[in-house]
């Protein structure tokens, strides 16, 4: 029986259907790109356009079945083509899928080929491996330093030690001491899949926890840290570590503090416990600030056009003790870039290319030096990643970086 006059066409109703749906993904995926692109809102904004980011290749799925829907939506023949007004809006539909599936190709893509460059083979069956907060088992945790004047007051600071799950005969293995970036109320192992990852593929790692910049005190988080890797080399026999192979590794202000407890003397920075002098045999920086000098890089546009700047601000003032212009030597004693001379240890650099927090330009200004200082460094650029990427296990970046630590350690800290 065929339907009555004014009841829709089957096709039509399709058609309907397709264009709703093409519109939604549109829309979508438009909040979704500005996300990344645009300057964030607050930090739950950023940590949102941090994860579009990273698996922006699970956002061309639904981009191409927009972009698809929206075509169909159009109908070809004359009687099923849609109203001017329609026809505009499935028009639409179809230029923004078309677009945001580019956009969503465009990270994995670049990565790609910067893993070719680095000689590395990506395994796209990880691209959802899940996140690096959480791993197969925990750590022992100790206290290396009790100090006074944390900035809450006296407090106990700890690292957890990461022992391979099966160890290769009964030589000494190197040492990675990690150190973690982010605020004052985050602990050691932020991301312990990388401590097993590291322990499994031969090294006793001690992640280590430190004040976190207390005011007009900044060099007490390197002290620190200098004093936890000390505390590493005293007690690395207990754990069937080689306590003259050691790496300090950070990410983000943990890298800050890896190279600056690597690249200064005791008598320029002392430790906060009594420890010889640190001598570490290689430094590895994760999308960490080089240069805060007034010759540093502008921080990106994302960052000079969201409310996070005015806190970050806030935050150098209060742990340097008052702005570039009123103390230039505090940013110019807290910036690695300084410190760089021929007897500092070999260094990798780890760069997001479209970081927040940094432009790339101040690590390659960091590597330019290395490179005429003539120390041995590595310079590992990645396009298209935001600060923090590593929290993405499986994703191309994380891969990539995997492979190229490994060669680094491998090389630097062989016996």
């Amino acid at each position: 029986m065929p339907p009555s006059p004014s009841s829709p066409r089957p096709t039509t109703v399709g058609r309907w259907s397709a264009l709703v749906l093409a519109s939604a993904t549109a829309l979508v995926g438009t909040g979704a790109a500005a996300l990344v692109l645009l300057p964030p809102l607050s930090w739950d904004a950023w940590q949102y356009g941090l994860l579009m980011l990273e698996f922006s290749l699970l956002l061309a799925a639904p981009a191409a079945i927009g972009l698809v829907l929206a075509l169909l939506s159009r109908g070809r023949a004359p009687e099923r083509r849609l109203r001017p007004g329609r026809a505009r809006l499935a028009a639409t539909a179809a230029v923004v899928n078309g677009a945001l599936l580019v956009m969503a190709l465009v990270p994995p893509a670049a990565l790609w080929s910067t893993a070719r460059t680095e000689g590395v083979r990506l395994d796209l069956g990880q691209y959802t491996a899940g996140f690096a907060t959480d791993t197969d088992r925990a750590p022992r945790t100790h206290v290396y330093l009790r100090t006074e004047d944390g900035p809450h007051g006296p407090e106990e600071l700890e690292l957890d030690v990461w022992e391979p799950a099966e160890r290769d005969g009964d030589a000494p293995l190197p040492i990675v001491v990690n150190v973690h970036g982010g605020a004052d109320d985050l602990p050691q192992s932020l991301f312990p899949r990388w401590d097993t990852w590291l322990a499994d593929g031969g090294h006793v790692v001690f992640d280590v926890d430190y004040r976190h910049f207390p005011d007009g005190n900044w060099s007490a988080s390197v002290s620190d840290v200098k004093c936890a890797i000390g505390w590493a080399r005293e007690h690395a026999e207990e754990y069937g570590a080689d306590a003259s192979r050691l790496a300090v590794n950070g990410q983000s202000a943990g890298g800050l503090l890896a190279m600056l407890a690597a690249y200064t003397s005791n008598e320029q920075i002392p430790p906060s416990c009594d420890v010889p002098d640190v001598g570490v045999d290689a430094v590895v920086a994760w999308y960490s600030v080089a240069d805060g000098t007034a010759d540093a890089p502008r921080v990106p546009w994302r960052q000079r056009h969201s409310p996070i700047r005015e806190e970050l601000d806030e935050g150098a003032e209060r742990m340097t003790g008052g702005t570039l212009e009123e103390v230039p030597e505090e940013y110019a004693s807290m910036s690695p870039i300084t410190h760089v001379s021929p007897d500092v240890p070999p260094t990798l650099v780890i760069t997001s290319g479209h970081d927040l927090f940094l432009d790339p330009e101040d690590n390659r200004r960091l590597v330019s030096r290395l490179d005429a200082a003539g120390v041995a460094h590595r310079h590992l650029e990645l396009p298209w990643t935001e600060h923090m990427f590593d929290i993405n296990w499986g994703g191309f970046a994380s891969q990539t970086t995997r492979h190229v630590l490994d060669d680094f350690l491998s090389e630097h800290l062989a016996p």
